[in-house]
């Protein structure tokens, strides 16, 4: 793919998430056990996954439990894509954006939404619209990137090749902030990955290397689990408090 004509397509994702370099897989299983324990799910959960893609993460929460799965995309070829793999999900998926999604105040039990902010260009805005949707009570999920992770500076370089393309970064004391005064009780902070969220692989040459990704993810694991903020990409449950408003 030309990096100055990037686009995200269900093909890309799915190469990503089920890429055979060791790191994205290690990034991708964090991920899915990340939301699964972070989550907490019941039988019954009304559940809004915002951002559902292709149903990486949408597959392992149908199989945690009996839930009552929404799920929204605003790409057609992803929509499309679920639709065609999951028809037993599709009567619960639809096309929107996540900043104006059509439901009701308060209408979810769970709202998940990682991995996707982002890249979302009015990311302040859709996450007023996370907290609207979701009961008081209940437990929102959600991540941002990090402006404070060593490697942010290389991606955004990185980054600056691809046309179109969206990669917001974030203070994560800025954003928790965000969530604090729209009404959400912030109950746990978890970092995903530092040097094992972004290899490189130039030719034949990766960082880090392929050989030591055992070596490289169990550190990756520990040092985030001790200081998330130096994590590449910080994720964070809260409650939404009774009487908060998210407009």
């Amino acid at each position: 793919m030309n990096p100055a004509q990037f686009e995200w397509t269900p093909e890309f994702w799915q190469g990503w998430r089920e890429s055979a370099n060791p790191y994205r897989r290690y990034k991708s299983e964090r991920d899915r056990q990340l939301v699964l324990d972070s989550l907490a799910l019941r039988d019954g959960d009304r559940i809004l996954e915002v951002g559902c893609g292709y149903g990486w993460i949408s597959q392992a929460l149908w199989e945690a439990a009996k839930i009552e799965w929404t799920g929204v995309d605003d790409s057609v070829e992803m929509v499309e894509r679920m639709r065609s793999t999951h028809r037993d999900r599709a009567a619960r998926l639809m096309l929107a954006d996540a900043c104006r999604l059509p439901f009701r105040d308060g209408e979810f039990d769970k709202v998940l939404c990682t991995g996707v902010l982002m890249h979302i260009r009015h990311c302040t805005t859709a996450t007023r619209e996370l907290i609207r949707v979701l009961r008081p009570g209940d437990p929102l999920l959600c991540s941002i990137n990090n402006a404070l992770s060593p490697i942010s500076w290389p991606v955004r370089l990185w980054n600056l090749r691809k046309r179109g393309f969206v990669q917001k970064f974030q203070v994560p004391r800025s954003f928790r902030r965000l969530l604090t005064t729209r009404g959400v009780a912030i109950d746990g902070i978890r970092g995903d990955g530092i040097l094992a969220t972004a290899p490189v692989t130039i030719g034949s040459l990766s960082f880090p290397p392929a050989t030591l990704s055992r070596v490289v993810c169990k550190w990756d694991c520990r040092a985030v689990s001790h200081v998330p903020w130096l994590a590449h990409e910080v994720w964070f449950r809260g409650v939404k408090r009774n009487g908060a408003c998210a407009s």
